[in-house]
Protein backbone atom coordinates (compact mmCIF):
# COMPACT_ATOMS: atom_id res chain seq x y z
CA UNK A 1 0.00 0.00 0.00
CA UNK A 2 1.43 3.37 -1.04
CA UNK A 3 2.19 5.85 1.75
CA UNK A 4 -0.22 8.77 2.07
CA UNK A 5 0.87 11.95 0.23
CA UNK A 6 2.79 14.47 2.29
CA UNK A 7 1.27 17.95 1.77
CA UNK A 8 4.53 19.71 2.74
CA UNK A 9 6.49 17.78 0.12
CA UNK A 10 3.86 18.54 -2.51
CA UNK A 11 4.11 22.26 -1.72
CA UNK A 12 7.89 22.19 -1.97
CA UNK A 13 7.75 20.36 -5.29
CA UNK A 14 5.21 22.83 -6.64
CA UNK A 15 7.44 25.74 -5.64
CA UNK A 16 10.50 24.16 -7.25
CA UNK A 17 8.50 23.42 -10.37
CA UNK A 18 7.61 27.08 -10.85
CA UNK A 19 10.95 28.51 -9.67
CA UNK A 20 12.71 30.35 -12.57
CA UNK A 21 16.15 29.32 -11.29
CA UNK A 22 17.53 25.93 -12.28
CA UNK A 23 17.78 23.62 -9.22
CA UNK A 24 19.75 20.35 -9.25
CA UNK A 25 20.29 17.89 -6.35
CA UNK A 26 22.89 15.10 -6.65
CA UNK A 27 24.17 12.25 -4.51
CA UNK A 28 27.73 11.77 -3.28
CA UNK A 29 28.73 10.11 -6.54
CA UNK A 30 27.44 13.04 -8.58
CA UNK A 31 24.35 11.28 -9.91
CA UNK A 32 21.24 13.44 -10.24
CA UNK A 33 18.46 12.90 -7.68
CA UNK A 34 16.28 15.82 -8.65
CA UNK A 35 16.12 18.67 -11.19
CA UNK A 36 13.26 21.11 -11.75
CA UNK A 37 11.81 22.10 -15.15
CA UNK A 38 13.96 25.27 -15.22
CA UNK A 39 17.06 23.07 -15.02
CA UNK A 40 15.87 20.98 -17.95
CA UNK A 41 15.29 24.13 -20.02
CA UNK A 42 18.46 26.00 -19.04
CA UNK A 43 20.86 23.03 -18.87
CA UNK A 44 20.32 20.78 -21.91
CA UNK A 45 21.65 17.33 -21.16
CA UNK A 46 20.96 17.53 -17.43
CA UNK A 47 23.90 18.01 -15.09
CA UNK A 48 26.80 16.76 -17.24
CA UNK A 49 28.05 20.26 -17.95
CA UNK A 50 28.11 21.05 -14.23
CA UNK A 51 30.69 18.34 -13.68
CA UNK A 52 28.58 15.21 -13.51
CA UNK A 53 28.83 11.93 -15.39
CA UNK A 54 28.85 11.76 -19.16
CA UNK A 55 29.33 14.44 -21.78
CA UNK A 56 27.01 17.41 -21.63
CA UNK A 57 25.60 19.31 -24.56
CA UNK A 58 26.90 22.56 -23.02
CA UNK A 59 29.99 23.81 -21.21
CA UNK A 60 30.78 26.53 -18.68
CA UNK A 61 33.36 29.21 -19.45
CA UNK A 62 35.04 31.82 -17.28
CA UNK A 63 34.87 35.56 -18.03
CA UNK A 64 37.78 35.19 -20.48
CA UNK A 65 35.91 32.56 -22.57
CA UNK A 66 38.10 29.75 -21.24
CA UNK A 67 36.38 26.41 -20.49
CA UNK A 68 36.48 25.44 -16.82
CA UNK A 69 38.73 22.52 -15.93
CA UNK A 70 37.24 19.50 -14.16
CA UNK A 71 38.20 20.61 -10.61
CA UNK A 72 36.74 24.07 -11.37
CA UNK A 73 33.31 22.74 -12.37
CA UNK A 74 30.54 23.61 -9.90
CA UNK A 75 29.53 20.06 -9.02
CA UNK A 76 33.09 18.87 -8.41
CA UNK A 77 33.80 21.83 -6.15
CA UNK A 78 30.74 21.28 -3.97
CA UNK A 79 31.37 17.54 -3.65
CA UNK A 80 34.93 18.43 -2.61
CA UNK A 81 33.53 20.55 0.23
CA UNK A 82 33.97 23.97 -1.41
CA UNK A 83 30.66 25.87 -1.33
CA UNK A 84 30.31 29.08 -3.35
CA UNK A 85 27.65 31.68 -4.15
CA UNK A 86 26.63 33.67 -7.22
CA UNK A 87 29.70 33.08 -9.39
CA UNK A 88 29.18 34.64 -12.81
CA UNK A 89 30.01 32.27 -15.69
CA UNK A 90 29.25 31.92 -19.38
CA UNK A 91 27.07 29.00 -20.48
CA UNK A 92 27.81 27.89 -24.06
CA UNK A 93 25.57 25.31 -25.72
CA UNK A 94 27.41 23.09 -28.19
CA UNK A 95 26.88 23.96 -31.86
CA UNK A 96 25.12 27.20 -30.90
CA UNK A 97 26.62 30.69 -31.34
CA UNK A 98 24.56 32.03 -28.45
CA UNK A 99 25.93 32.26 -24.94
CA UNK A 100 24.24 33.10 -21.67
CA UNK A 101 25.55 34.69 -18.52
CA UNK A 102 24.60 32.63 -15.48
CA UNK A 103 25.12 33.03 -11.73
CA UNK A 104 25.91 29.64 -10.18
CA UNK A 105 25.72 28.72 -6.47
CA UNK A 106 26.54 25.43 -4.79
CA UNK A 107 26.22 24.13 -1.23
CA UNK A 108 26.66 20.66 0.30
CA UNK A 109 23.63 18.96 1.88
CA UNK A 110 23.91 17.02 5.11
CA UNK A 111 21.41 14.87 6.93
CA UNK A 112 19.09 14.47 3.93
CA UNK A 113 19.64 10.84 3.04
CA UNK A 114 21.27 10.31 -0.34
CA UNK A 115 21.25 14.04 -1.22
CA UNK A 116 24.82 15.38 -1.07
CA UNK A 117 24.89 18.69 -2.99
CA UNK A 118 22.57 21.42 -4.24
CA UNK A 119 23.38 23.48 -7.34
CA UNK A 120 21.33 26.49 -8.45
CA UNK A 121 21.80 28.33 -11.75
CA UNK A 122 20.22 31.70 -12.58
CA UNK A 123 20.15 33.25 -16.06
CA UNK A 124 21.53 36.81 -15.66
CA UNK A 125 22.04 37.56 -19.36
CA UNK A 126 19.53 40.43 -19.37
CA UNK A 127 21.18 42.10 -16.39
CA UNK A 128 24.66 41.78 -17.94
CA UNK A 129 23.37 43.22 -21.19
CA UNK A 130 21.86 46.20 -19.36
CA UNK A 131 25.14 46.85 -17.58
CA UNK A 132 27.05 46.62 -20.87
CA UNK A 133 24.59 49.00 -22.53
CA UNK A 134 24.94 51.51 -19.70
CA UNK A 135 28.71 51.49 -19.96
CA UNK A 136 28.54 51.90 -23.73
CA UNK A 137 26.15 54.83 -23.32
CA UNK A 138 28.64 56.51 -21.02
CA UNK A 139 31.01 56.89 -23.97
CA UNK A 140 28.56 58.23 -26.52
CA UNK A 141 27.02 61.67 -26.78
CA UNK A 142 23.35 61.29 -25.76
CA UNK A 143 22.18 63.98 -28.19
CA UNK A 144 23.88 62.93 -31.44
CA UNK A 145 24.83 59.32 -30.72
CA UNK A 146 28.42 60.00 -31.78
CA UNK A 147 31.40 58.91 -29.63
CA UNK A 148 32.03 61.47 -26.90
CA UNK A 149 35.33 63.04 -25.86
CA UNK A 150 36.33 60.19 -23.52
CA UNK A 151 35.82 57.47 -26.12
CA UNK A 152 37.39 59.59 -28.86
CA UNK A 153 40.53 60.19 -26.80
CA UNK A 154 40.73 56.45 -26.19
CA UNK A 155 40.49 55.84 -29.95
CA UNK A 156 43.21 58.44 -30.59
CA UNK A 157 45.52 56.77 -28.08
CA UNK A 158 44.98 53.35 -29.65
CA UNK A 159 45.51 54.78 -33.15
CA UNK A 160 48.80 56.40 -32.10
CA UNK A 161 50.00 53.17 -30.50
CA UNK A 162 49.16 51.10 -33.59
CA UNK A 163 50.71 53.63 -35.95
CA UNK A 164 53.90 53.98 -33.91
CA UNK A 165 54.28 50.20 -33.73
CA UNK A 166 53.82 49.98 -37.49
CA UNK A 167 56.32 52.80 -38.01
CA UNK A 168 58.95 51.02 -35.91
CA UNK A 169 58.42 47.84 -37.89
CA UNK A 170 58.72 49.62 -41.26
CA UNK A 171 61.04 52.56 -40.69
CA UNK A 172 62.08 52.71 -44.33
CA UNK A 173 59.45 54.32 -46.52
CA UNK A 174 56.70 54.42 -43.91
CA UNK A 175 54.48 57.48 -44.52
CA UNK A 176 54.70 59.92 -41.65
CA UNK A 177 51.33 61.54 -42.37
CA UNK A 178 49.16 58.43 -42.78
CA UNK A 179 46.73 59.73 -40.14
CA UNK A 180 45.01 63.03 -39.54
CA UNK A 181 42.86 64.65 -36.89
CA UNK A 182 40.19 67.18 -37.86
CA UNK A 183 38.89 69.58 -35.19
CA UNK A 184 35.56 71.11 -36.25
CA UNK A 185 33.96 74.20 -34.71
CA UNK A 186 30.58 75.62 -35.77
CA UNK A 187 30.69 79.38 -36.37
CA UNK A 188 27.86 81.50 -34.89
CA UNK A 189 26.29 78.50 -33.14
CA UNK A 190 25.98 80.39 -29.84
CA UNK A 191 24.09 83.20 -31.57
CA UNK A 192 21.65 80.73 -33.13
CA UNK A 193 21.25 78.81 -29.87
CA UNK A 194 20.59 81.97 -27.83
CA UNK A 195 18.31 83.55 -30.42
CA UNK A 196 16.16 80.61 -31.54
CA UNK A 197 16.34 78.58 -28.33
CA UNK A 198 18.02 75.40 -27.13
CA UNK A 199 15.57 73.01 -28.86
CA UNK A 200 16.57 74.49 -32.23
CA UNK A 201 20.23 74.43 -31.22
CA UNK A 202 19.99 70.76 -30.25
CA UNK A 203 18.20 69.91 -33.50
CA UNK A 204 20.93 71.72 -35.42
CA UNK A 205 23.66 69.70 -33.66
CA UNK A 206 21.84 66.46 -34.47
CA UNK A 207 21.60 67.42 -38.14
CA UNK A 208 25.26 68.45 -38.25
CA UNK A 209 26.20 65.05 -36.80
CA UNK A 210 24.09 63.33 -39.47
CA UNK A 211 25.76 65.28 -42.26
CA UNK A 212 29.16 64.59 -40.75
CA UNK A 213 28.50 60.85 -40.73
CA UNK A 214 27.54 60.93 -44.43
CA UNK A 215 30.97 62.38 -45.28
CA UNK A 216 33.22 60.01 -43.34
CA UNK A 217 34.36 56.58 -44.49
CA UNK A 218 34.75 53.29 -42.67
CA UNK A 219 38.36 54.11 -41.73
CA UNK A 220 37.27 57.34 -40.00
CA UNK A 221 35.89 58.00 -36.51
CA UNK A 222 33.62 61.04 -36.00
CA UNK A 223 32.89 62.38 -32.49
CA UNK A 224 31.22 65.20 -30.63
CA UNK A 225 33.69 66.67 -28.15
CA UNK A 226 31.20 69.00 -26.47
CA UNK A 227 28.98 72.02 -27.19
CA UNK A 228 29.46 72.84 -30.89
CA UNK A 229 32.81 71.06 -31.27
CA UNK A 230 33.20 67.92 -33.36
CA UNK A 231 36.21 65.91 -34.50
CA UNK A 232 37.13 63.22 -37.02
CA UNK A 233 40.01 60.74 -36.81
CA UNK A 234 41.24 59.65 -40.25
CA UNK A 235 43.45 56.57 -40.44
CA UNK A 236 45.28 54.85 -43.29
CA UNK A 237 45.34 57.89 -45.59
CA UNK A 238 46.99 57.59 -48.97
CA UNK A 239 48.26 61.19 -48.84
CA UNK A 240 47.71 64.31 -46.72
CA UNK A 241 45.33 65.57 -49.41
CA UNK A 242 42.81 62.96 -48.18
CA UNK A 243 42.32 65.00 -44.99
CA UNK A 244 42.14 68.28 -46.90
CA UNK A 245 39.55 66.88 -49.33
CA UNK A 246 37.50 65.61 -46.38
CA UNK A 247 37.66 69.03 -44.70
CA UNK A 248 36.35 70.71 -47.85
CA UNK A 249 33.55 68.13 -48.18
CA UNK A 250 32.50 68.66 -44.54
CA UNK A 251 32.53 72.44 -44.96
CA UNK A 252 30.41 72.17 -48.11
CA UNK A 253 27.91 69.83 -46.42
CA UNK A 254 27.48 72.07 -43.37
CA UNK A 255 27.22 75.17 -45.55
CA UNK A 256 23.97 73.87 -47.05
CA UNK A 257 20.84 75.39 -45.40
CA UNK A 258 19.19 73.67 -42.43
CA UNK A 259 15.40 73.65 -42.16
CA UNK A 260 14.54 73.31 -38.47
CA UNK A 261 11.34 74.22 -36.61
CA UNK A 262 10.10 76.14 -39.65
CA UNK A 263 13.35 78.11 -39.69
CA UNK A 264 15.92 78.31 -42.48
CA UNK A 265 19.36 78.36 -40.83
CA UNK A 266 22.80 78.90 -42.30
CA UNK A 267 25.99 78.02 -40.50
CA UNK A 268 29.67 77.56 -41.35
CA UNK A 269 32.35 75.23 -40.02
CA UNK A 270 35.96 76.04 -39.16
CA UNK A 271 38.30 73.04 -39.32
CA UNK A 272 41.79 72.60 -37.92
CA UNK A 273 43.87 69.71 -39.27
CA UNK A 274 46.80 68.06 -37.49
CA UNK A 275 48.68 65.62 -39.74
CA UNK A 276 51.20 62.93 -38.98
CA UNK A 277 52.05 60.51 -36.23
CA UNK A 278 55.80 60.68 -35.67
CA UNK A 279 55.73 63.86 -33.60
CA UNK A 280 52.98 62.85 -31.18
CA UNK A 281 53.38 60.89 -27.97
CA UNK A 282 49.90 61.51 -26.59
CA UNK A 283 46.35 61.98 -27.83
CA UNK A 284 46.10 65.22 -25.85
CA UNK A 285 48.99 66.78 -27.80
CA UNK A 286 47.47 65.72 -31.10
CA UNK A 287 44.05 67.15 -30.29
CA UNK A 288 45.64 70.35 -28.96
CA UNK A 289 47.46 70.97 -32.23
CA UNK A 290 44.30 70.38 -34.29
CA UNK A 291 42.47 72.83 -32.01
CA UNK A 292 45.30 75.35 -32.40
CA UNK A 293 45.16 74.99 -36.19
CA UNK A 294 41.43 75.74 -36.11
CA UNK A 295 42.01 78.98 -34.19
CA UNK A 296 44.86 79.93 -36.54
CA UNK A 297 42.39 79.58 -39.41
CA UNK A 298 39.87 81.96 -37.79
CA UNK A 299 42.33 84.81 -38.45
CA UNK A 300 41.75 84.25 -42.19
CA UNK A 301 38.01 84.80 -42.88
CA UNK A 302 38.22 83.49 -46.46
CA UNK A 303 39.68 80.13 -45.36
CA UNK A 304 37.57 77.32 -43.87
CA UNK A 305 40.35 74.91 -42.93
CA UNK A 306 43.97 75.15 -41.81
CA UNK A 307 46.76 72.59 -41.35
CA UNK A 308 48.76 72.91 -38.15
CA UNK A 309 52.24 74.31 -38.64
CA UNK A 310 54.42 74.02 -35.55
CA UNK A 311 57.02 76.43 -36.94
CA UNK A 312 54.49 79.26 -36.64
CA UNK A 313 53.09 78.25 -33.28
CA UNK A 314 53.98 80.47 -30.36
CA UNK A 315 52.76 77.79 -27.99
CA UNK A 316 55.54 75.54 -29.15
CA UNK A 317 58.09 78.13 -28.04
CA UNK A 318 56.47 78.28 -24.62
CA UNK A 319 56.50 74.50 -24.47
CA UNK A 320 60.20 74.40 -25.27
CA UNK A 321 60.99 77.03 -22.65
CA UNK A 322 58.88 75.12 -20.13
CA UNK A 323 60.91 71.99 -20.84
CA UNK A 324 64.16 73.87 -20.29
CA UNK A 325 62.90 75.38 -17.03
CA UNK A 326 61.56 72.03 -15.84
CA UNK A 327 64.99 70.46 -16.23
CA UNK A 328 66.30 72.97 -13.68
CA UNK A 329 63.26 72.86 -11.39
CA UNK A 330 64.24 69.62 -9.67
CA UNK A 331 67.73 70.83 -8.82
CA UNK A 332 66.47 74.21 -7.64
CA UNK A 333 63.83 72.76 -5.32
CA UNK A 334 60.94 74.45 -7.15
CA UNK A 335 58.55 71.48 -7.02
CA UNK A 336 55.87 71.32 -4.33
CA UNK A 337 53.37 68.72 -3.17
CA UNK A 338 49.80 69.54 -2.23
CA UNK A 339 47.63 66.99 -0.48
CA UNK A 340 43.93 66.42 -1.18
CA UNK A 341 42.11 64.61 1.63
CA UNK A 342 40.41 61.28 0.94
CA UNK A 343 37.49 60.67 3.29
CA UNK A 344 35.42 57.73 4.46
CA UNK A 345 32.00 58.63 3.06
CA UNK A 346 30.04 56.97 5.87
CA UNK A 347 31.68 59.20 8.52
CA UNK A 348 33.26 62.06 6.49
CA UNK A 349 36.46 61.41 8.45
CA UNK A 350 39.79 61.80 6.63
CA UNK A 351 41.56 58.48 6.09
CA UNK A 352 44.34 59.56 3.74
CA UNK A 353 45.58 61.96 1.07
CA UNK A 354 46.43 62.03 -2.61
CA UNK A 355 49.77 63.71 -3.34
CA UNK A 356 49.49 66.21 -6.21
CA UNK A 357 52.55 67.93 -7.64
CA UNK A 358 52.82 71.68 -8.25
CA UNK A 359 55.63 73.77 -9.70
CA UNK A 360 56.61 77.06 -8.06
CA UNK A 361 57.92 78.65 -11.25
CA UNK A 362 60.21 81.63 -10.63
CA UNK A 363 58.34 83.92 -13.06
CA UNK A 364 54.99 82.25 -13.82
CA UNK A 365 53.93 81.48 -10.25
CA UNK A 366 52.47 78.23 -8.93
CA UNK A 367 51.75 76.00 -11.93
CA UNK A 368 49.25 73.10 -11.87
CA UNK A 369 50.34 69.73 -13.31
CA UNK A 370 48.45 70.36 -16.55
CA UNK A 371 51.09 72.99 -17.41
CA UNK A 372 54.05 70.64 -17.31
CA UNK A 373 53.23 66.93 -16.79
CA UNK A 374 52.72 66.28 -20.53
CA UNK A 375 56.11 67.85 -21.23
CA UNK A 376 57.69 65.75 -18.48
CA UNK A 377 56.14 62.61 -20.04
CA UNK A 378 57.33 63.45 -23.54
CA UNK A 379 60.89 64.31 -22.52
CA UNK A 380 61.37 61.53 -19.97
CA UNK A 381 61.66 64.05 -17.11
CA UNK A 382 58.68 62.28 -15.55
CA UNK A 383 61.07 59.62 -14.23
CA UNK A 384 63.13 61.86 -11.89
CA UNK A 385 60.06 63.98 -11.19
CA UNK A 386 57.99 60.93 -10.24
CA UNK A 387 60.79 59.61 -8.03
CA UNK A 388 60.92 62.95 -6.20
CA UNK A 389 57.13 62.95 -5.73
CA UNK A 390 57.15 59.46 -4.22
CA UNK A 391 60.08 60.22 -1.91
CA UNK A 392 58.67 63.55 -0.74
CA UNK A 393 55.19 62.11 -0.14
CA UNK A 394 56.60 59.25 1.96
CA UNK A 395 58.94 61.58 3.86
CA UNK A 396 56.14 64.04 4.63
CA UNK A 397 53.67 61.35 5.69
CA UNK A 398 56.25 59.73 7.96
CA UNK A 399 56.89 63.11 9.63
CA UNK A 400 53.17 63.73 10.07
CA UNK A 401 52.61 60.24 11.43
CA UNK A 402 55.20 60.93 14.15
CA UNK A 403 53.80 64.38 14.95
CA UNK A 404 50.07 63.66 14.82
CA UNK A 405 48.83 60.38 16.33
CA UNK A 406 45.48 60.82 14.55
CA UNK A 407 47.29 60.23 11.24
CA UNK A 408 48.81 56.90 12.30
CA UNK A 409 46.59 54.89 9.92
CA UNK A 410 46.36 57.44 7.10
CA UNK A 411 47.36 56.37 3.59
CA UNK A 412 49.04 58.40 0.86
CA UNK A 413 48.20 57.91 -2.83
CA UNK A 414 50.84 58.66 -5.47
CA UNK A 415 50.31 58.58 -9.25
CA UNK A 416 52.70 56.72 -11.56
CA UNK A 417 52.88 57.07 -15.34
CA UNK A 418 53.67 54.58 -18.08
CA UNK A 419 57.15 56.07 -18.54
CA UNK A 420 57.96 55.35 -14.89
CA UNK A 421 57.03 51.70 -15.39
CA UNK A 422 59.55 51.50 -18.22
CA UNK A 423 62.38 51.78 -15.67
CA UNK A 424 64.10 48.42 -15.12
CA UNK A 425 64.90 49.36 -11.51
CA UNK A 426 61.51 50.77 -10.46
CA UNK A 427 60.87 48.20 -7.72
CA UNK A 428 64.34 48.68 -6.22
CA UNK A 429 63.88 52.47 -6.19
CA UNK A 430 60.55 52.14 -4.37
CA UNK A 431 62.15 49.84 -1.81
CA UNK A 432 64.99 52.33 -1.32
CA UNK A 433 62.59 55.23 -0.77
CA UNK A 434 60.59 53.29 1.83
CA UNK A 435 63.79 52.27 3.62
CA UNK A 436 65.20 55.81 3.66
CA UNK A 437 61.98 57.49 4.83
CA UNK A 438 60.85 54.73 7.20
CA UNK A 439 57.31 54.98 5.83
CA UNK A 440 55.20 51.81 6.10
CA UNK A 441 54.57 50.12 2.74
CA UNK A 442 51.01 49.15 3.69
CA UNK A 443 50.10 52.84 4.02
CA UNK A 444 51.22 53.63 0.47
CA UNK A 445 48.88 53.49 -2.53
CA UNK A 446 50.18 53.68 -6.09
CA UNK A 447 47.63 54.91 -8.65
CA UNK A 448 47.86 53.73 -12.26
CA UNK A 449 45.62 54.84 -15.13
CA UNK A 450 43.94 52.36 -17.43
CA UNK A 451 46.07 53.75 -20.27
CA UNK A 452 49.18 52.40 -18.56
CA UNK A 453 47.62 48.94 -18.47
CA UNK A 454 46.68 49.04 -22.14
CA UNK A 455 50.15 50.13 -23.27
CA UNK A 456 52.08 47.76 -20.99
CA UNK A 457 49.69 44.85 -20.53
CA UNK A 458 52.28 42.13 -21.06
CA UNK A 459 55.27 43.68 -19.31
CA UNK A 460 53.69 45.35 -16.31
CA UNK A 461 52.13 42.32 -14.57
CA UNK A 462 55.39 41.13 -13.02
CA UNK A 463 56.27 44.63 -11.80
CA UNK A 464 52.84 45.10 -10.20
CA UNK A 465 53.06 41.73 -8.49
CA UNK A 466 56.45 42.68 -7.00
CA UNK A 467 55.07 45.99 -5.77
CA UNK A 468 52.01 44.25 -4.31
CA UNK A 469 54.28 41.72 -2.55
CA UNK A 470 55.90 44.62 -0.68
CA UNK A 471 52.53 45.40 0.93
CA UNK A 472 51.82 48.45 -1.23
CA UNK A 473 48.22 48.88 -2.39
CA UNK A 474 47.47 49.31 -6.11
CA UNK A 475 44.72 51.59 -7.43
CA UNK A 476 43.20 51.88 -10.93
CA UNK A 477 42.96 55.65 -11.46
CA UNK A 478 40.31 57.32 -13.68
CA UNK A 479 38.44 54.01 -13.93
CA UNK A 480 35.96 53.89 -16.82
CA UNK A 481 37.79 56.19 -19.25
CA UNK A 482 39.31 53.18 -21.05
CA UNK A 483 36.19 51.03 -21.49
CA UNK A 484 38.01 48.60 -23.78
CA UNK A 485 40.30 47.61 -20.91
CA UNK A 486 37.70 46.49 -18.37
CA UNK A 487 38.76 42.85 -18.82
CA UNK A 488 42.22 43.74 -17.56
CA UNK A 489 40.90 43.92 -14.00
CA UNK A 490 40.99 40.13 -13.78
CA UNK A 491 44.66 40.04 -14.75
CA UNK A 492 46.17 42.63 -12.41
CA UNK A 493 46.49 42.53 -8.59
CA UNK A 494 44.56 45.71 -7.78
CA UNK A 495 43.10 46.67 -4.41
CA UNK A 496 40.97 49.65 -5.36
CA UNK A 497 39.12 51.39 -8.21
CA UNK A 498 39.03 55.18 -8.43
CA UNK A 499 35.95 56.25 -10.40
CA UNK A 500 36.69 59.03 -12.89
CA UNK A 501 35.05 62.37 -12.19
CA UNK A 502 33.20 62.27 -15.53
CA UNK A 503 30.82 59.70 -13.99
CA UNK A 504 30.24 61.92 -10.93
CA UNK A 505 29.50 65.14 -12.83
CA UNK A 506 25.75 65.66 -13.23
CA UNK A 507 25.04 62.24 -11.77
CA UNK A 508 22.45 63.94 -9.58
CA UNK A 509 20.59 64.93 -12.77
CA UNK A 510 21.45 62.06 -15.11
CA UNK A 511 19.79 58.74 -14.23
CA UNK A 512 21.96 56.78 -16.67
CA UNK A 513 25.15 58.03 -15.02
CA UNK A 514 23.73 57.06 -11.66
CA UNK A 515 23.08 53.53 -12.93
CA UNK A 516 26.63 53.37 -14.29
CA UNK A 517 27.97 54.36 -10.87
CA UNK A 518 25.91 51.59 -9.30
CA UNK A 519 27.25 49.08 -11.83
CA UNK A 520 30.86 50.10 -11.18
CA UNK A 521 30.41 49.84 -7.40
CA UNK A 522 28.81 46.40 -7.83
CA UNK A 523 31.67 45.35 -10.12
CA UNK A 524 34.18 46.39 -7.45
CA UNK A 525 32.29 44.42 -4.79
CA UNK A 526 32.34 41.31 -6.99
CA UNK A 527 36.10 41.67 -7.41
CA UNK A 528 36.69 42.41 -3.72
CA UNK A 529 38.01 45.94 -4.40
CA UNK A 530 37.62 49.25 -2.59
CA UNK A 531 35.98 52.12 -4.45
CA UNK A 532 37.07 55.78 -4.37
CA UNK A 533 34.96 58.42 -6.11
CA UNK A 534 36.77 61.59 -7.15
CA UNK A 535 35.27 64.92 -8.15
CA UNK A 536 32.63 65.04 -5.37
CA UNK A 537 31.56 68.67 -5.43
CA UNK A 538 27.96 68.90 -4.20
CA UNK A 539 25.95 67.51 -1.28
CA UNK A 540 23.80 65.60 -3.80
CA UNK A 541 26.92 63.88 -5.21
CA UNK A 542 27.84 62.89 -1.68
CA UNK A 543 24.36 61.68 -0.74
CA UNK A 544 24.02 59.52 -3.85
CA UNK A 545 27.46 57.96 -3.53
CA UNK A 546 26.83 57.25 0.13
CA UNK A 547 23.49 55.63 -0.78
CA UNK A 548 25.32 53.47 -3.34
CA UNK A 549 27.63 52.36 -0.50
CA UNK A 550 30.72 53.78 -2.17
CA UNK A 551 33.38 53.57 0.52
CA UNK A 552 35.77 56.48 -0.09
CA UNK A 553 35.73 59.82 -1.86
CA UNK A 554 37.54 63.07 -2.53
CA UNK A 555 36.58 66.38 -4.07
CA UNK A 556 36.05 70.07 -3.46
CA UNK A 557 33.00 69.35 -1.30
CA UNK A 558 35.42 68.11 1.35
CA UNK A 559 38.61 69.98 0.51
CA UNK A 560 40.77 71.31 -2.28
CA UNK A 561 44.39 70.11 -2.41
CA UNK A 562 46.18 71.64 0.57
CA UNK A 563 49.72 72.90 1.04
CA UNK A 564 51.61 71.05 3.82
CA UNK A 565 51.21 73.93 6.28
CA UNK A 566 47.46 73.91 5.72
CA UNK A 567 47.34 70.18 6.47
CA UNK A 568 49.33 70.75 9.65
CA UNK A 569 47.00 73.55 10.70
CA UNK A 570 44.02 71.31 10.15
CA UNK A 571 45.53 68.48 12.18
CA UNK A 572 46.61 70.83 15.00
CA UNK A 573 43.05 72.16 15.22
CA UNK A 574 41.73 68.61 15.28
CA UNK A 575 44.04 67.78 18.21
CA UNK A 576 43.43 71.05 20.08
CA UNK A 577 41.15 69.57 22.78
CA UNK A 578 43.84 66.98 23.55
CA UNK A 579 46.50 69.68 23.98
CA UNK A 580 44.63 71.85 26.50
CA UNK A 581 46.18 71.72 30.01
CA UNK A 582 44.21 69.95 32.69
CA UNK A 583 42.83 72.53 35.19
CA UNK A 584 44.28 72.38 38.71
CA UNK A 585 42.09 70.87 41.39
Amino acid sequence: MAPPPNPDVEIYLAVLKHLPDAVVVVDQAGHPLFSNPAATALLPGSIAGLGGHGHGTYQLLDSHDRPLTLPELPLQRVLAGQPFQHEELLLAVNASPHRRWVAVSGVPLQGLGEAAALITVRDISAMKQREANLLIQAFHDPLTGLPNRHLFMDRLSHALTRAQDASQGHRQGHPQDSMALLFIDLDRFKVINDTLGHPVGDALLVEVATRLQTQVGAEMTPARLGDDEFAVLVEDMATSFTAIDLAEQICAAIRQPFFLKQQEIYIEASIGIALGLSTYQSAEDWLRDADTAMYQMKDSPDQRWHVFDSSHQVQQDLRLQTEIDLRHALGRGELRLHYQPIVTLSTQEICGFEALVRWQHPTRGLLPPGEFIDIAETTGLIIPLGQWVLAEACRQMQAWTAAYPAMANFTISVNMSSRQFSQPSLVEKIQQILAETGFAANHLKIEITEGVLIKNSETIIGVLEQIKAMGIMLVVDDFGTGYSSLSYLHRFPFDCLKIDRCFIENADQDFEKLEILQSVVRLAWNLGLEVVAEGIETPRHYAQLKALRCELGQGYLFSRPLAPEAVEGMMTEKMAPLLKPTPAT
